[in-house]
């Protein structure tokens, strides 16, 4: 996955509580083949509030206003991501081109399964998220700032707000490694224990 060191974006308010995964990325949606390079759950993203029943954007739907379109930064309303542990919602995030949200609070594998996609969760108090939302509005296409090194967010009036991450969550997101890109560290030492077994145990089939 891409790394993660310091963010500044063009931010967006989403002030709607409870979005849950399935309205992140909807189930009907659930048989797409995600291919690397390609943003393929793009369309996806919370397609039923950004489109109506006809796939017409709605143009009252925030995303779909001019100044917050492509906003890589979104602050959100409380337990965005609760409901079921679909990855395809963190698909959806970064295929869209989201790499940070801003919210009081977010569903806990929904976290997990940002985390190992390259997208930063950041808990910040509701009265700081209230604050973040009234900046945004009065100013339209503002950028905001995720420093995940010094774990703080710069808010459009310049204020500073620190945040907490678990350690080893925060290096893997600085040197870009999901689970797989940790066990692939590990792939010299891997090698030479499986190639240590097979010679004790030459019968054994080999996989191509």
């Amino acid at each position: 996955m891409t790394p993660f060191t310091t963010l500044t974006a063009l931010a967006a308010p989403l002030e709607i509580a409870k979005i849950d995964t399935g309205m992140i990325a909807p189930g009907r949606f659930q048989r797409i083949r995600r291919r690397p390079g390609h943003a393929d759950y793009a369309d996806v993203f919370l397609h039923d509030l950004r489109f109506d029943r006809n796939d017409e954007p709605r143009a009252d739907f925030v995303l779909n206003q001019p100044a917050y379109r492509g906003a890589q930064i979104l602050v959100t309303g409380p337990d965005f991501g609760c409901g079921s542990s679909r990855e395809s919602a963190a698909y959806a995030l970064l295929d869209y081109g989201v790499r940070a949200l801003v919210g009081p609070s977010f569903g806990d594998v929904f976290v997990g399964n940002c985390m190992q996609n390259g997208i930063v969760p950041v808990v910040l108090p509701i009265a700081t998220v209230q604050s973040l939302w009234q900046q945004l509005q009065a100013s339209p296409g503002v950028t905001m700032t995720v420093d995940l090194a010094k774990q703080t967010v710069t808010a459009p009036d310049a204020s500073v707000h620190g945040f907490d991450i678990d350690a080893t969550r925060k290096e893997r997101l600085m040197k870009g490694l999901d689970d797989v890109g940790v066990t692939l560290k590990a792939l010299p030492q891997i090698e030479a224990f499986e190639n240590a077994y097979r010679a004790r145990k030459p019968w054994l089939p080999k996989i191509t």
